[in-house]
Parts: C-alpha cells; sequence; structure tokens
C-alpha cells in the first residue's frame, strides 16, 4: 500500500491539480498484523514491526528498513495533506488491494483441502467424476447405406450389399479419416442408396449409442479403421474408430491435485455470498445504467 503512496508523490514533478475526491477517503495509517509490534511514533501515527521485518526481507539492513518504514508514514502524511487519500485513483487502489489481500489471508490459504470445501467438495466432485473415473470412451465416423422403416426384405438385401462393397474398399486401409471414409462411399455407393457419413462423439462401451453400433465400433482393432457392416435400427453402418479417450482410474490423490483447482474456482462465489450474508449486504443494479456498459 505504501508503495503506490510512494510512487504518486515521487512522479509528480509540478504541483498536481486538486484530485477529484471520491469518499470515502483511502486509510493512509498503517494497522498491525496479528502480534505486531510497536518500534516507531511518526506523528502519532505508529510504525510496526512488520514493516520493517517485510523491508528486511527484501535487503534492507535492519536500520535501513526502520528507516524506510518511518518514511512511509512521512509520505503517506504528506500524501493525506495533499488530499490524495480522497483522490479517485488512490481509492480504488487501496480498495482493490484491501481486496487482494482479504482474498489471499481468508480464502487461498485457508482452502486447500477437500475438508476445506464441505459438502460443496463431494457433491461438485460426484457431479463431475467421470471426469476422473471413467473406460476408454470412443469417437466413431459411421457410413450408413439408410433402410426405411417397413421397408420390404429386398430393401434391406440390397442395402447390405452396398455396404459389403463399401466395406471391401475400406478394410484393408489403415490411418483413415472421415473426410476419407466419406469420399470413398461416395464414389462406391454413388445413386445407388441413400447414404449418410456423421461423425459420433466419443461414447464407453456401455454407454447411450445402440448396442448393435458400439459391439461393431469396440471391435475395431485400432484408431483409423473400420467395421464390417453391422444392421443398426437405421440401416447398415461401416464404422469407422476415429478417435480414443484413454481409460482413467485416478487414485485418491491424483484426484484432489486434478479437481482442486476448478473446485476451488468455482466454491469463490459461495464464499463471497456468505461474506455479504455475514455483512447483512444484498449488492442491487441499477438497471438503467447498465446499457452504458456496452460502451467498455
Amino acid at each position: 500500500m505504501r508503495w503506490l503512496v510512494v510512487l504518486v508523490i515521487a512522479c509528480s514533478g509540478s504541483p498536481a491539480p486538486p484530485p477529484a475526491r471520491t469518499g470515502p477517503p483511502a486509510a493512509m495509517t498503517a494497522t498491525a498484523a496479528p502480534g505486531d509490534v510497536q518500534v516507531a511514533t511518526v506523528e502519532g501515527r505508529p510504525v510496526w514491526g512488520s514493516c520493517v521485518t517485510a523491508q528486511t526481507t527484501r535487503g534492507a539492513t535492519k536500520q535501513a528498513a526502520l528507516d524506510q518504514c518511518i518514511a512511509f508514514e512521512l509520505m503517506a502524511i504528506e500524501a493525506d495533506n495533499r488530499g490524495l487519500a480522497v483522490d479517485r485513483d488512490v481509492v480504488i487502489a487501496t480498495r482493490t488491494a484491501l481486496v487482494s489481500e482479504l482474498v489471499a489471508r481468508e480464502y487461498e490459504t485457508k482452502y486447500t483441502k477437500p475438508e476445506d470445501f464441505g459438502n460443496y467438495w463431494t457433491r461438485t466432485l460426484e457431479r463431475n467424476r467421470t471426469l476422473f473415473d471413467h473406460p476408454e470412451a470412443r469417437g466413431s465416423v459411421y457410413a450408413r447405406i439408410e433402410v426405411p422403416k417397413q421397408a420390404p426384405p429386398t430393401a434391406d438385401q440390397q442395402a447390405k450389399q452396398l455396404a459389403d462393397e463399401l466395406y471391401a474398399a475400406l478394410a484393408t486401409e489403415r490411418g483413415l479419416m472421415g473426410p476419407h471414409v466419406s469420399q470413398i462411399a461416395q464414389r462406391v455407393i454413388g445413386s445407388r442408396g441413400k447414404l449418410k457419413v456423421a461423425a459420433v462423439p466419443p461414447e464407453v462401451r456401455t454407454g447411450r449409442l445402440h448396442e448393435a453400433y458400439l459391439a461393431a465400433l469396440f471391435a475395431v482393432p485400432e484408431v483409423g479403421r473400420v467395421s464390417p457392416p453391422v444392421r443398426t435400427p437405421w440401416g447398415w453402418d461401416v464404422v469407422l474408430w476415429d478417435s480414443v479417450v484413454p481409460e482413467v482410474h485416478a487414485t485418491p490423490d491424483e484426484l484432489v491435485k486434478a479437481a482442486l483447482p476448478e473446485i476451488k474456482r468455482g466454491y469463490f462465489h459461495y464464499w463471497v455470498n456468505r461474506v455479504a450474508q455475514n455483512l447483512g449486504v444484498k449488492p442491487q443494479l441499477v438497471e438503467q445504467n447498465l446499457p452504458l456498459l456496452e460502451n467498455l
């Protein structure tokens, strides 16, 4: 805080215009840390031992550190006399520093392990457990020869024949991707059948996709290869194994390490609300002023 005051004074090469007043004024008197001791007084203002300790950790000798802390108080008095305590920028900077100090002392250093978050930790972890504990998931692309519902057996047989031809063109290929399958399918099938090619997000073996489709996908031996034709409710599919999300089963320690940063970020909102409740404060927006934010 005092560094800010020092910079404000030191950078003024000429008399500054009267500061724009905004209240309440910034606090210009140093406060004691827990267990602090007073080592000097400047015009009734205390100089605390914690200030001297902080300056010695930055490389100053004990006497130099004491001189610096006394100088801080002298400059704070002068800044106060010049009206800088009610300067808008100083007030904002002071409030920002106070908020940062509060968050550092009361949040960052006190919420560091699962039990600090109470039920919030358990609830959040259970909602997101699949991110840290899941079997292998496979992404896929299918080339489907569609067969309408209630189609006669001959239509199903014709679609199966086209799917067999497509599989024959793809079966020996490796390193395939969706665009390759689409190009080859269009060339092989042409206008002889109703072709649909689409990508499917990664899914686990017991996922929500049709059982026959998943069985075909998880029988493919490697990424970039296709399955033999499989009958699904929508037609005959040739399935490409397109991508993989590896199996993960995090240990308790790994789970804490992976989840703590995100849970801590999410819990901050609850912590702020609790501060507001303890203060009996309920923020209110002045709605007619909100359009002004569009210009920022």
